[in-house]
């Protein structure tokens, strides 16, 4: 089966990207697609900086329980 189909490529710096659509894609549709993946992109980023901040709170975590000193208990010799 053949069929037409739309390409569209953006480039930004160095990096190249092509969407491809079917040639009678309603821009509704189309608008939607993008929305969806900008929606996936959020969630990613969102997981990126969940786990930085836990990495964060756990390296504070570590720090605070090693600078605190016990005292050390008197033994009877």
């Amino acid at each position: 089966m053949l069929k037409n189909i739309v390409s569209i490529e953006s480039k930004v710096k160095d990096r190249s990207s092509i969407w491809y659509l079917d040639n009678d894609c309603p821009l509704e549709i189309a608008k939607e697609m993008l929305f969806q993946f900008q929606k996936m992109i959020g969630q990613i980023e969102d997981q990126v900086k969940a786990q930085q901040e836990a990495v964060a709170k756990a390296a504070e975590e570590k720090k605070a329980s090693e600078s605190k000193v016990e005292p050390i208990e008197a033994q009877n010799v």
